[in-house]
């Protein structure tokens, strides 16, 4: 039984450094071809996910009036199939983008006491 043991040792202490060497290499060569997408990502994300700035508010505004004004005038009954699923999706990712900082400010996902 110990001769087994010391055969198993031995067997294992000698094919864990090609196990991890391998695994090394394929965890670089993985690095390398993500380096491209991630930069591009964190880029965008930059970008994206920035809080709007103050040079950015009165265009704001303008849009939400012009909403208001579509709104009264009904001229949201034109609007392309394509563009009414955009902004249903547009719409559905702001709930969610809600509903997870209120998860994160909670720091729990059951409601709140009440």
């Amino acid at each position: 039984m110990a001769q087994k043991l010391v055969n198993f040792g031995q067997r294992i202490a000698v094919a864990t450094p090609r196990v991890a060497t391998r695994w090394g290499f394929q965890a670089l060569g993985l690095a390398k071809k993500a380096q491209p997408h991630a930069t591009k990502f964190w880029n965008n994300a930059k970008v994206e996910m920035a809080p709007p700035k103050m040079s950015d508010w009165p265009a704001i505004k303008k849009s939400f009036m012009g909403l208001k004004d579509v709104a009264l005038a009904g001229k949201f009954m034109d609007v392309t199939v394509k563009q009414a699923c955009v902004n249903t999706l547009v719409a559905a990712e702001i709930a969610f983008w809600f509903y997870v900082g209120e998860i994160i400010g909670r720091r729990s996902l059951i409601g709140y006491n009440v």
